[in-house]
């Protein structure tokens, strides 16, 4: 999975550092939004939140960096066999189990995560459609969402389905930034309704015409986005208010990103956007702003069941959908 909310390089090789310290400076060096926001957590919550990392890095790695599609599949076949208890725990697993122990995490959101990683290893990928987008994004950014719950201390189940809902806005917006980097590993998440049979070297190369497609295309997901956005922050006051900053801060500092991207497809096709940290700065200041003194109600919100009709009946979605 080229396009992740985890960018780090870490592989069941780099076992040697005692894990919490393993799990900090692989966000620090590569996963720059989450460990400055994760910097606005308190010392024991961040630590678990790290943990929680490592682990969802460790997947995302075996999917994009193993020396061949097959061993990575089996890789993940068995990380998904010690999950369910039908293998012995490896390393990585183990200390999930030990994270699950101490917060509640729900292991079928991180059996969803191996199965959406998975699903990048069969063949060329190329989304169908927005549904099935949102599917992905379920899979590989909202069970984030889920796990996350449970680290920051939260076991009210009104808030997984926001916490679903900002995971799948973040990916939507790691996609429509990656669009290229992508493309380079043979991976289109553009959806055919939206661009066609747009092939992987057109992304690479693009032509004028290509260009218009896939600028129309980030603008209709930017604004898909900003639609999952809206609810998941709505949900953050489900949150304990240790956790509430760093969390408006993660989702408003993502958000800019798709903002950057839309207001400059052509630029962002040729260089990675990145949000410089004199604007995260800013940024946090607005988020926190908005979270603390700009509430028009403190009463909690109804969550919009129509977002997860693509994904109902799994682990954390609204079950009204």
């Amino acid at each position: 999975m080229t396009t992740s909310l985890f960018n780090t390089t870490l592989t069941h090789s780099h076992a040697e550092e005692p894990g919490y310290l393993r799990s900090d400076k692989a966000m620090k060096t590569r996963g720059r939004s989450f460990y400055f926001a994760s910097k606005f957590l308190n010392s024991e919550t961040s630590q678990k939140a790290a943990r929680l990392y490592q682990f969802c890095r460790t997947i995302d790695d075996i999917a994009d960096q193993f020396d061949s599609k097959k061993r990575a599949q089996d890789e993940l076949n068995l990380t998904i066999a010690e999950l369910t208890g039908e293998a012995p725990p490896s390393d990585y697993t183990s200390d999930l189990y030990l994270l699950a122990d101490e917060t509640g995490l729900d292991l079928r959101a991180a059996v969803e995560l191996v199965k959406g990683c998975r699903s990048d290893l069969f063949g060329e990928v190329a989304i169908d459609d927005v549904e099935g987008l949102i599917r992905y994004c379920y899979q590989v950014a909202g069970t984030v969402g889920i796990m996350m719950c449970s680290v920051l201390g939260v076991s009210n189940p009104r808030a997984f389905p926001y916490a679903v809902d900002l995971g799948i806005a973040m990916q939507i917006t790691n996609i429509i930034r990656d669009i290229t980097e992508d493309a380079e590993s043979g991976r289109r998440y553009l959806p055919s309704t939206l661009v066609g049979n747009l092939s992987c070297d057109e992304i690479t190369a693009p032509t004028q015409k290509t260009l218009a497609t896939i600028s129309t295309a980030v603008k209709s997901l930017a604004d898909l986005a900003d639609s999952y956005y809206a609810s998941g922050q709505a949900g953050i006051c489900f949150l304990p208010r240790s956790a509430q900053q760093s969390i408006a801060i993660a989702a408003t500092i993502y958000r800019q990103i798709g903002v950057k991207v839309r207001n400059n497809t052509a630029e962002s096709l040729a260089h990675r956007v990145v949000i410089p940290r004199t604007e995260k700065f800013f940024l946090a200041g607005r988020a926190l702003y908005r979270n603390f003194f700009d509430r028009k109600s403190f009463q909690p919100p109804v969550h919009n069941s129509s977002l997860h009709k693509p994904i109902c009946h799994r682990p954390g979605t609204n079950p009204l959908s």
